[in-house]
């Protein structure tokens, strides 16, 4: 997973629309993630959990495997922090993304 550039709102709302959920935000490495959760449709933030992280590095050095890098450590993140934007349906998300104050970074 190679860094990516910001999807930005007008794609990001596009993408819920028309495509299946998750969907992964952030630049360079995704730190936010669309998702259906709980019965609702979300924008999340990733969290890492760091003894996950620290494990999967020394497992990576032990095997000498390809060096451990930020990729690897982002693709660690589950959907379980900051709630940053909810609705009901997609509609209501749509909505929402459309009003709420969108980082430069997504």
């Amino acid at each position: 997973m190679a860094p990516v550039a910001p999807v930005g709102r007008s794609r990001a709302i596009q993408l819920v629309q028309e495509g299946p959920l998750p969907i992964s935000l952030g630049s360079p490495h995704p730190t936010v993630m669309i998702v259906q959760q709980d019965g609702k449709f979300r924008i999340r933030e990733l969290v890492v959990d760091r003894d996950a992280a620290e494990a999967a590095a020394a497992a990576a050095r032990r095997s000498r495997s390809p060096s451990w890098m930020p990729e690897h450590y982002y693709a660690l993140g589950k959907p379980t922090g900051q709630i940053f934007a909810e609705g009901s349906t997609k509609a209501e998300l749509v909505e929402a993304m459309g009003t709420m104050t969108w980082p430069e970074h997504w």
